[in-house]
Parts: structure tokens; sequence; C-alpha cells
């Protein structure tokens, strides 16, 4: 379980290394559950405090070439110095990459390297004691296909996938099944979430979303019942999804139990175990952060799964934000006013003029923890982050000859580059290294992230073992609209045979304004290994900070966590009652009290659970929601509500 070790992680820049997980993770025995305001996850009861990741290759971080971990590590290393302990990740998106959807509508299969890909990145994040909401489709799905990478995405098999009963039926048994009965129990998955924002799907808000189909509710919910039931009868796990926004008694009342039962043909395993719901202040004043869960009168918990992850002023975007609050307050109300937990949006957003990033997000995450610590906690960790004069480090071997893909190495960012003179960099190439690498520099414009290249750089023209200057004029990249560039990446390939060697960048700048000078941790720009062939791997192809040649050390920092003394947790499966012990230093549970109490508050059963720990049948006790009352050496040691099936 999460949380009974110390461990130091160190991360060694000048081999440009970033550690991970070693070992596979042992999956998990216990049940997870949602408690009141906390979830349970592996036997830790949480409050959630963390952010969304969403993505570092959009619908690419998993399929058929391997996972580019650095920047997952990176993200879950930030979130824990910072006192964090949840991330947001999404899995398929909109399937241009897995699952594999014919014309017919139907899922043949997988990516042949989706399992192992996140479990890669479950176990990294479980070595920091991060849990992760794994969401697995968004309403992208139904995006008109207009970008250039969208090489296998297929906007007519994504409709029949939603709207043609075998759709459905094949992804559960050739998709997410493999996938449950590989990984569904990680302990590092905090839930198995159905859908991003499903709503915007809706025929009432397609258009308005840029979508160019849309479908009814009752195809979002018959995913959203079948996804849930197969998750609760091949896993341990927690089933949700995500919500649009806090419209109160609108979108909320589709989930009910009533109606996921009904459209899993009567399943009682199709309910979601909590709501996670999205709000942003410019859509609506009717707010998770002024109101309490009862306010919205529903019939679960709910964790606020997106929000701006900056602070919320009025005049600073369009539409203009309902109401002000700063990032710190709002997850302090989530945590006073008795939600799961907040994950703003997000790690990797573009516009983070708009929504924020991590480092505006960080303030908050360090104030609920120094004032929260015992429910935030998950793992004992002591973090070694470098720091000082770094550059990013692109470390190539055998990269093959350019067929038709370049791989790239870039960044999601809001630039205004009109009326700018010259995008500068400087470049250090590893003597030794070799001279047969194209470097194409390109941004993406506009709201379709349009394609604009700029001049091809090669290698061979500059000298190695030194820093070099290298100016791009702006007006190279053509008439396309530069005051709203989206993104910046360095395409590359081998030219004639594969390459290996290192290259180095630093002090990226737009005139004489500072892009990037990667001097903090996790700053490096994203990795994307784009030959189909699967020749390329993570394994050796990788981005890293690294100090910068010919510059003074990097210096260190140490972050520490330390662990929390866990309380007893009760979880029902079937009809049996498990109580599982970790009171904590200096209570005595050898003698444990447990009383069943239905919500009336009539106690219906009383066990004893000699050392913390038991399992008790519960064949004739009713269906219904109860709660588990805990005591030892005449004190309330914890609690927890269940339901009997």
């Amino acid at each position: 379980m999460f949380g009974r070790i110390k461990a130091v992680i160190t991360f060694v820049a000048a081999a440009g290394m970033i550690a991970g997980a070693s070992a596979q993770v042992a999956m998990q025995a216990t049940q997870d559950s949602a408690d009141g305001n906390r979830l349970v996850i592996n036997g830790n009861r949480i409050f959630i405090s963390g952010m969304n990741i969403a993505w570092n290759n959009f619908g690419s971080d998993v399929g058929d070439r391997d996972v580019s971990i650095n920047p997952f590590v990176n993200q879950f290393t930030q979130i824990k110095a910072a006192g964090g302990n949840a991330v947001r990740w999404w899995l398929h998106t909109d399937a241009q990459n897995c699952p594999k959807i014919n014309s017919n509508g139907e899922v043949t299969g997988i990516g042949s390297k989706t399992i192992s890909n996140m479990r890669q990145v479950l176990d990294s994040a479980y070595s920091y004691g991060i849990v992760v909401s794994m969401c697995l489709f968004s309403f992208d799905l139904l995006k008109p296909e207009q970008k250039s990478d969208y090489s296998s995405y297929n906007l007519d098999n994504n409709y029949k996938f939603l709207t043609e009963p075998q759709g459905l039926q094949t992804y559960i048994t050739k998709g997410l099944r493999p996938i449950l009965q590989a990984i569904g129990n990680h302990p590092a998955i905090m839930c198995w979430e159905a859908f991003n924002e499903p709503e915007g799907m809706l025929p009432s808000n397609a258009s308005g979303w840029g979508l160019a189909k849309s479908i009814p509710y009752s195809d979002i919910i018959r995913f959203t019942a079948a996804i849930a039931a197969e998750v609760h009868e091949q896993t341990l796990k927690m089933a949700s999804t995500g919500i649009h926004e806090y419209y109160k008694n609108d979108y909320f009342t589709e989930y009910t139990d009533a109606k996921l039962k009904a459209a899993a043909g009567g399943n009682e395993k199709a309910y979601l175990d909590f709501y996670m719901v999205h709000h942003y202040p410019e859509w609506n004043s009717e707010s998770p952060f002024k109101n309490p869960p009862s306010y919205w009168g529903l019939d679960r918990p709910i964790l606020i799964g997106e929000f701006p992850a900056r602070d919320w002023t009025p005049n600073n975007v369009t539409p203009k934000w309902k109401y002000e609050m700063t990032i710190v307050d709002a997850y302090e109300a989530a945590y006073d006013r008795g939600y799961l937990g907040a994950m703003s949006w997000s790690m990797t957003e573009g516009n983070t003029a708009k929504f924020g990033n991590f480092e505006t997000t960080k303030p908050a995450l360090e104030n609920l923890y120094a004032k929260h610590k015992a429910d935030i906690d998950i793992l004992d960790r002591v973090i070694d982050i470098p720091s000082g004069d770094m550059a990013m480090k692109l470390t190539l071997t055998n990269l093959p000859a350019i067929s038709s893909d370049w791989s790239e190495l870039g960044v999601n960012k809001d630039l205004n580059f009109s009326g700018k003179s010259n995008l500068a960099f400087e470049m250090f190439i590893k003597e030794g290294s070799g001279a047969n690498l194209d470097i194409n520099v390109v941004v993406k414009v506009g709201n379709d992230w349009d394609w604009t290249e700029g001049p091809t750089l090669k290698l061979n023209d500059y000298e190695q073992g030194k820093w070099v200057d290298v100016t791009v004029p702006i007006s190279s990249f053509g008439s396309g609209d530069l005051s709203a560039v989206k993104s910046v990446l360095f395409q590359y390939g081998a030219a004639g045979t594969p390459y290996s060697g290192e290259i180095y960048f630093d002090n990226i700048k737009l005139d004489a304004v500072a892009i990037a000078d990667f001097n903090e941790f996790g700053s490096e720009w994203a990795l994307d290994l784009r030959d189909k062939t699967g020749a390329v791997s993570s394994a050796n192809c990788a981005v890293a900070l690294a100090p910068r040649p010919g510059t003074s050390p990097v210096t260190h920092r140490a972050i520490s966590k330390s662990a929390k003394p866990r309380a007893p947790i009760a979880t029902v499966k079937g009809k049996v009652l498990s109580i599982a012990g970790g009171l904590g230093a200096g209570v005595d549970n050898s003698a444990m009290t447990v009383k069943l109490v239905n919500l009336k508050g009539k106690t219906v059963a009383n066990f004893k659970a000699v050392g913390g720990v038991g399992k008790f049948e519960l064949a004739k006790i009713p269906s219904g929601s109860y709660v588990v009352e805990m005591s030892a050496a005449g004190k309330r040691v914890g609690s927890s509500r269940v339901v009997v099936r």
C-alpha cells in the first residue's frame, strides 16, 4: 500500500536521467470507496488535491509507440513537491491512436503498447504517492477532421462507435476489459472515468463546441452505464465521469442510479461512485466554491474535477469571469465546504494567460498541504530537485532516416508573433555527435492549430562543442495568424542514415522576451516520436534537463513529505464487510468494536475486529446504505459509508 515506507528520489541531471518506478507495482486487494467527503483509495482516506495533466501528446500518450515517460515523472514530481496527491489523465481521448475503430464503428483492439505504457505511467505515479483519475474518452470524438497529424482519426467511424450498439460492446470486450484485467486494480488508480464533458456532444451544444456531429443523451448514458458496470465487475476501483458544469438539476439528473441501471439493462453494477463535475466561472455564477455539496441535492459525493488554475479576475478573460476568487481560496473552499477534492486545469494547457498552469496553482497546493497534511499525504518522500543554470538536452540514438514523419520536441504556449522580428535560441552540439540531422522550426497557429513551417536547420552547418546562436526570422513562418501562436516545435529527422548525438537548447526568446530558459524542473518540452514503424522508442530517444555545458554545477533542494497514521477502513464487497487496520501509534486496536448503522441511526449489527482487521458476513442485512462506526479503547477511530447490495 501507499504510505508506509520512506524513500529518497534523486534526479541525476548530469546523466540526463529521471527516476521512475523500477519494478512493476502489485495490484491492490482492498475495495475503494467514496466515504462522505473523502475517497478511500487502497486503504488511504484522502482529500484529493491536484491538477489535470489531460495529455502530454494529445490523443497519443498511448497506442503503438512507447510512452515518453519523462514529462509524466516531471509532473508527478512537481505535484508531490508542492504537496499535492492527484492528477487527471486522458487515455483514448478522440480515438486517433487507441482504441482501433473500423468503418462499422467496431473496436478491433487497443494499441499494442497501450497497457504497457499505462502501467509505466501508473507505476511512476505510485512511486510518488500520486493517484490518477483515468479518463477514457472526450467529446473530441466528434470534432471535425481538420488536423494534419490526425492520420488515424475518422469522424464517421467514431460516430458509428458512439451510436450503434456493436460499437460499445466491442469496446467493452476488446478494449476496456483487457485493460481492466491487466491493470484495473493498480493502486495508483483514483477512478476510471468514462468521459470528459460528454455534454458537448449533445445536439444543443455540438455546434457551439465546434463539433461536426452530435448524439443524444441516451447514447452518452448508455456508454457511461456500460463502462461503470464493467469497472465494478472487473475491479475493486471506483467509476465516475467528467460532467460539464454545475447547473443545478440539469446535467446531474442524467446520472442517477435508476437511469444508469436502466440503460445497462438492469445491471446493478451500473452506477457512479461519485460525481466529478467541472466549473468555469465565465459560464455560471452558481458555484461549488460558494455552496456545499448538499446544495446540489445529489445522492453521491462530489469532486471538483476542473476549474481555472489561476486567480479569477473578471477583467482578464473573455467571456468575463462572473465573480472573483483567488486560486488559494478556491482550494480552501473545496476542502472547507466538504467536497471530495479539487483538480485545476491544467499542467499542459496552452492558454496559460486565461487558465493558468502549475506555477499559478502551486501556492494553493502548498497552502492546503500546510494546513491539512494528514488528509492529503499518501506517501513519505524526500525529493531532491536540481536547479541552477540548466539546458534542455535531446539525446538521440540510431534515430531512423526521415521517411514521411518527423519526430518533434515542442511546447504548447500562447504567443503573439505579430510585429516581432526574430525567434532566437542557443544550441550546443556535443562533440562526436552526428552531423546528419535536419531540424525544422515550426509553429501552430489559430484555433485550428494550423501548421506554419519556418526554415530547416542542418546540423552539419554548425560547429560542435560550443554554444551557437540561432536566429529564425518571423517572416519565414509565412502568412498564418501569427498573432495567435499555439505551439512552438522543433521537428527533427536523420538525413540519409540513422542519427546519434546529443543536442542542448537554451534561452529561447521572441525578440528580447524569454520563452524558456529551462532552469525550472519540468520545464523541458514534450517529446513526440513520430516514426509510425515503431523503430523509435523512448528508450533510445529522450529529452531531459541537464547542466548547461561549461557552466557552474547544478544545485539541489530537498522537499520532504512525511506520512500520516492511517485510520481503519470499512468496505463491502458482495455480502462481506471487510475492516482494514492501521490505527497509528498509541492506539490499542486489540478489540475494535464495529457497528453497522442504518441511515435512521439504528444499529443493525455489531462485530469485533481483533487486531483492527476482520471480515464479516452480511447475508442477513437488507440492501441499502449504511455507516460503519469503529471504536477502540473507548474512542471512536473511524467511520465509513458503505452500500450493501
